[in-house]
């Protein structure tokens, strides 16, 4: 074999082989979330509920299993910003203009206060589709 040929060899089998996926290298499994209120609830809300946060209340806004949805749906919110009173936390069939898909996504101004949740990673893609879905569709108590 001439030398051009063998590293040409060398190059295609270091890149087959340097291009394997890393072995020790697991990706996070998908989470599992319908887009209704007990998924929702189940996936993401039991979890802002602790003492810390929006199980104590914080932001005027509890999250507590059985309390959420009326403390969410059609409630204006209490510290959007410059756009007070016009956010409702969810408005039914409206997810841009509910305030808590605009605090999982991407607030608009730093009077909004930061993305949430603010102490772990941003919800997954999956999560805040579920949710978007769950408003569009009506935010039902489902």
């Amino acid at each position: 074999m001439n030398c051009i040929a063998r590293w040409f060899f060398a190059l295609l089998l270091y890149g087959v082989t340097g291009c394997k996926k890393d072995e020790g290298s697991v990706s996070p499994p998908t989470v599992v979330i319908e887009p209704t209120l007990q998924s929702i609830q189940s996936v993401v809300f039991n979890n802002c509920s602790t003492l810390s946060c929006h199980g104590a209340g914080k932001g005027g806004l509890t999250l507590v299993d059985g309390k959420s949805y009326s403390q969410l749906v059609n409630q204006p919110s209490v510290n959007d910003g410059e756009h007070s009173p016009k956010f409702f936390r969810v408005k039914p069939f409206s997810p841009d203009s509910s305030f808590l898909y605009i605090k999982i996504t991407n607030p608009r101004s730093a009077l909004q206060g930061d993305r949430m949740p603010q102490t772990n990673s941003p919800l997954s893609q999956n999560v805040i589709d579920a949710i978007k879905l769950w408003i569009a569709q009506g935010a039902k108590n489902n």
